[in-house]
């Protein structure tokens, strides 16, 4: 059954009728968001990347976009746009938007003929010089890509273009074409490749140049984390040992006042620790992904070895690794402190609920005692109040009894009043006890 077209009535029909997904258009339109141009040679680029500066508003650089499309009549982009191509007439420009940077990248051919300097003439100089200085964000990443025609595949670049102490160079996708550069910024400012174009397809040209300035790009911004790590590397060696000081005196403390301000200090330690590491998690974390990306675009380029110089891959292993495992060794110095430091804060909060358990302790047997003691008071008070009470109550009792004529005389109202003395005594007591039952 042959397949409907796309533009089949019934298809439409079909795709209309059912729930899309509200990301299902931005997802699959993903994968082609800033996809390879064509690029015909010879030509000249230049490239930048501008890091936006924090809280920036993300529509400055597509405003400073339109700017520049209606000084030359261009239509404006859309509000928003995170990819735009514009054609300018004497030069053409990308812009991308990503998520810590803008990349502006600027086209621009090259007469037919071969100039003796492939960098003697670059596309950036085709652009309005006061509209660059009113770019959005810092400019981290600044360079030229010559892409030049070339018949021999061994052919050194002119003389002057690079430092021959850190030029590299290697054959890219299957001898098609060769790829000079030493990775420093020239006379003005910009660091230079030159691509030899052995006879590729534009495709194929666009796809290497883009590897190419993304490779200089993804590197420069991998390497933002390393001051960072610098910088952190430096604290984390007193932090260091401070914590090892503090544990060594662990063992010795005494006292519940030792243990909580050497708990105190663990803890000023351990923050100052954890605001390192939020503060650097991000960059570190940025940073493996554009290192990982630089690796990627490497394997794009298909690179082959030339006579006696290092391939791009070998200049930036040798250069850029180490960077990046003083990077990781930053982290994980971050992180095995902050783990060491956890435990020793743990570890001493135990020892102060320990000890702050004894003296609780010992508080509620020293009030178990005092309230023993009441209560014996009590007991001795209440006894005494019981022969107070009924003593007063008797010798009421006594004048009360004397005067009635007893058949006995005073002998028989002694004898009941001596009588009266137990019944009184437990009245009395009976009394006190249900007045203390009742509080």
């Amino acid at each position: 059954m042959a397949r409907p077209q796309p533009h089949c009535p019934a298809a439409i029909e079909m795709i209309s009728a059912l729930s899309p997904h509200p990301d299902r258009d931005l997802l699959a339109g993903e994968l082609h968001a800033r996809p390879p141009l064509p690029l015909a040679s010879p030509a000249t680029i230049s490239r930048l990347a501008n890091v936006l500066e924090p809280g920036a508003s993300r529509a400055a650089a597509v405003a400073h976009l339109a700017l520049l499309c209606r000084r030359y009549g261009v239509t404006p982009p859309a509000a928003g746009a995170d990819f735009v191509l514009a054609d300018f007439g004497r030069f053409s420009l990308r812009y991308e938007r990503h998520t810590e940077f803008d990349g502006w990248t600027f086209f621009r051919p090259r007469p037919g003929a071969a100039a003796p300097d492939p960098f003697g003439e670059t596309a950036i100089e085709a652009v309005p010089t006061d509209w660059l200085a009113g770019l959005p964000g810092r400019t981290l990443v600044a360079s030229h890509i010559a892409v030049v025609r070339s018949e021999g595949e061994d052919a050194p670049p002119p003389p002057g273009c690079f430092a021959s102490a850190n030029l590299a160079g290697a054959s890219l996708a299957a001898g098609a074409a060769t790829c000079w550069t030493d990775f420093r910024p020239g006379p003005d400012g910009f660091t230079r490749l030159l691509l030899q174009d052995h006879g590729m397809a534009p495709a194929l040209t666009g796809r290497l140049v883009q590897a190419l300035w993304e490779i200089e790009t993804y590197r420069m911004l991998a390497l933002l984390a390393l001051p960072a790590a610098r910088a952190v590397s430096t604290d984390l060696g007193p932090a260091s040992e401070r914590l090892a000081l503090i544990a060594s005196r662990l063992p010795g403390l005494s006292t519940l006042q030792e243990e909580r301000q050497a708990l105190e200090e663990l803890s000023a330690l351990a923050t100052s620790i954890e605001r390192q590491a939020a503060t650097t998690a991000d960059r570190f974390s940025a940073a493996r992904a554009y290192h990982a990306l630089v690796g990627r675009r490497l394997q794009v380029l298909r690179e082959q070895r030339l006579h006696g110089l290092p391939t791009l891959s070998e200049f930036l292993e040798r250069r850029l690794d180490p960077a990046m495992s003083t990077v990781d060794a930053a982290h994980t110095r971050i992180q095995a402190l902050s783990t060491r430091c956890a435990r020793a804060v743990e570890l001493l909060r135990a020892r102060v609920a320990v000890a702050q358990e004894a003296q609780a302790q010992k508080l509620l047997a020293a009030m178990a005692e005092t309230g023993r003691a009441q209560l014996r008071l009590q007991e001795t008070v209440e006894g005494l109040s019981v022969a107070a009470i009924s003593y007063y109550v008797l010798s009421l009792l006594g004048y009360a009894l004397k005067p009635l004529p007893w058949p006995g005389g005073v002998a028989t109202s002694e004898v009941a009043l001596s009588l009266a003395v137990p019944v009184v005594a437990a009245l009395v007591w009976l009394r006190i006890r249900r007045q203390r039952g009742g509080r």
